[in-house]
């Protein structure tokens, strides 16, 4: 640490220094070469003023009784898919894969002998143009993103078909083209939507169900009208509007019933179909570490986010500039303070209809990688949250929805972290484009993978198709684990992998689709907004195609050979 001088600047620095310590803020971390890296004071003084550290030290905190319990247990020894449910079409789809083509995977998946399957965040995006096709940059954590409702399966869509037969027509046109249009999806959908709102407004079960989710969906509904009328940027909206109790809210939700019920009813069969969907399959789902800085969500907490900073990650072997996510992130004091409330919701909302729940960047609950603005990424500070609070609510949460709980715990990794998670029963993430030992050496409480949405699939690597050039010397991690020589195709490479890991003493399993298929794009590129269409590629096959496909059925041959044919204990 920085040591005080003599020099009157060298000791306010240390001052400075000593205040940030003791508000939760870290001077200094470890790169990934091992490297001591210092934060400059401008950043750390940013990061104290959007903490409102005036004092030198942070308020007293009342000590609470924390729950003691450990997350639900996992499977033992199954496997399953990890797909973007939006990528998967059938024939079907409206030009994005949905809650439906997700039921039939499911169906097909578990007859195959897959347990589980993992999907991309499934949170609602504000409805405006354009649609926001990132699931990591959602409008709310809680709800679900109406983009994924079949149209057709709706109770009621029947007594307006003839309207809705043109609609169907021109968004199944959609499939036709791998780059997915959300906003012409949107328009159809929203369309095809108010036909049946006006058709159906009351199906069965659809007061108790408003009536169970409390006042936290008749906020959402609300932002969802204003949103619609005023535009997604919340803090321009008329003054009275710009927060859940301020003075025009409720007069004006009453002017736009219609439109607020309207929102309320398509959660409500989304909701629904999802169940349906979990009939069939072990649902994985993702809680990402945040939401988008003009969404409902940060309406909603705004009084708990810090002012002016971005969340991300320093530099590392795999983006060497450093990530920034552009989410706002919570004031740990504040969250604290509040029971930790908005994790709490996120965690429960994700365990609803799921075997098993996934925290993007678990070492959220630990500490996070705050950017100020005007900053670049690797000139971030990190800042300590309340672990303890976090991980006891987030075993109790696990344990009561009887859902169990995998930390993705990639990236620069304290030491303690993966001890204490696995402490409270949560899986470990181990992938063998990070591993450096043999799959055979990999923990039993894991999920082994390849890859995830953010890095490259075998096909990229395996053809050298991946554009960041420096990531193909991957290349000869799969040589060492496969054996495969060159000219192999990159099919045969994936199963060979996928046999690796299928014999690890770890938990579960989990195969990309895109790998399956032999798929040279991942699905998304972090650091790029408009070189890469990140999360708008759709799978180059159909729903029906893939069912039939070898890739997939050579690699539910590895794993029942592997013996993880089992069915997930929860």
């Amino acid at each position: 640490m920085i040591k005080p001088s003599h020099d009157s600047n060298d000791t306010c620095l240390q001052c400075m220094v000593d205040r940030a310590q003791r508000w939760g803020v870290v001077p200094e971390y470890f790169s990934y070469r091992g490297e001591r890296v210092v934060a400059s004071p401008e950043a750390v003084e940013a990061v104290l003023t959007a903490l409102r550290a005036k004092t030198e030290s942070p308020p007293r905190m009342p000590r609470r009784q924390l729950p003691e319990g450990t997350c639900a247990p996992a499977p033992e020894r199954v496997w399953g898919w990890a797909i973007q449910l939006y990528a998967l079409r059938s024939r079907n789809s409206w030009g994005v894969g949905d809650f439906a083509d997700l039921r039939h995977f499911a169906r097909w998946a578990r007859r195959k002998g897959a347990s589980v399957t993992l999907l991309n965040p499934l949170g609602a995006q504000v409805p405006v143009l354009p649609y926001q096709p990132s699931p990591y940059y959602s409008s709310s954590r809680r709800f679900l993103n109406a983009a994924y409702i079949r149209v057709e399966e709706i109770a009621g869509a029947e007594r307006c078909a003839p309207d809705l037969e043109p609609l169907r027509t021109e968004a199944q046109a959609l499939n036709a083209q791998r780059l997915i249009d959300y906003d012409k999806v949107f328009q159809l959908k929203s369309k095809a939507l108010d036909l049946v709102f006006r058709a159906a407004p009351h199906p069965r079960g659809l007061t108790a169900w408003i009536q169970s989710q409390g006042e936290a969906l008749l906020e959402f509904a609300t932002f969802n009208a204003f949103a619609e009328r005023h535009g997604a940027a919340w803090r321009d909206w008329p003054p009275g509007l710009r927060h859940p109790r301020a003075e025009d809210v409720e007069e004006t939700r009453r002017h736009l019933h219609e439109r607020v019920s309207f929102h309320q009813w398509v959660q409500f069969h989304l909701d629904r179909q999802l169940q349906r969907a979990s009939a069939e399959i072990g649902l994985i789902t993702d809680v990402p570490l945040g939401f988008a800085s003009d969404s409902y969500d940060a309406w909603r907490w705004q009084h708990l986010l810090a002012p002016n900073i971005r969340v991300g990650a320093p530099p590392d072997e795999f983006f060497q500039d450093g990530q920034d996510w552009g989410v706002p992130p919570f004031d740990p004091w504040k969250l604290r303070a509040a029971g930790c409330e908005p994790f709490v919701e996120a965690i429960r909302s994700a365990a609803t209809h799921a075997a098993g729940v996934r925290l993007d960047h678990v070492m959220s609950l630990f500490r996070l990688f705050w950017i100020p603005f005007g900053m670049q990424a690797a000139q971030g500070v990190y800042v300590r949250y309340p672990t303890d609070d976090l991980l006891a609510f987030l075993a109790e949460e696990s344990s009561r929805a009887n859902a169990f709980v995998v930390g993705e715990d990639l990236g620069l990794v304290e030491p303690p972290v993966r001890k204490r998670l696995h402490a409270r029963g949560a899986l470990s993430f181990r992938l063998l484009w990070f591993e450096r030992s043999s799959p055979g050496r990999w923990p039993r409480d894991a999920v082994a993978a390849v890859s995830t949405h953010d890095l490259p699939t075998i096909a990229g690597i395996w053809n050298l198709t991946e554009p960041e050039h420096r990531l193909h010397g991957l290349r000869q991690r799969l040589v060492e684990v496969t054996r495969a020589p060159d000219g192999k195709a990159a099919v045969d490479v994936a199963v060979a992998a996928y046999r690796a890991l299928a014999r690890t003493k770890s938990r579960i399993v989990l195969a990309s689709l895109e790998d399956a298929v032999g798929v040279s794009e991942r699905p998304n590129v972090p650091g790029t907004t408009t070189e890469f269409p990140n999360w708008r590629l759709a799978l180059p096959h159909s729903l029906e195609e893939i069912e039939k496909a070898a890739g997939p059925r050579r690699i539910g041959a590895v794993m029942k050979r592997a013996r993880r044919n089992l069915s997930p204990t929860s």
